[in-house]
């Protein structure tokens, strides 16, 4: 019973990193570049929130665009997910 959860997390968690991979364009219209973070260091950087605020994807698994809003500066995991998170801040009329 264990290995079965155990398969069933580790497929959750797959499906749901590549989705937020910013390199990732299988089944989709839209081509992006992938985003090379392996040279950014963000060691010293505090941001807002641990996890992609659009995705909720920990930053810690890598982090593809930042974005500095109202003195805070806010981590994703993609340009998409700031995208949308930006798009979220003009319906909301904070932007």
């Amino acid at each position: 019973m264990m290995k079965i959860i155990t398969l069933i997390l580790f497929t959750a968690l797959a499906v749901f990193n590549t989705g937020c991979n910013p390199g990732n364009t299988q089944g989709t219209e839209m081509q992006s570049a992938p985003v090379d973070t392996a040279t950014k260091d963000y060691s010293n950087v505090r941001f807002a929130s641990q996890r992609d605020t659009t995705c909720h994807m920990p930053l810690s698994a890598g982090i593809g665009d930042t974005l500095h809003f109202d003195g805070k500066v806010y981590g994703f995991c993609s340009t998409e997910c700031k995208d949308a998170f930006v798009k979220q801040l003009k319906t909301e009329k904070k932007l």
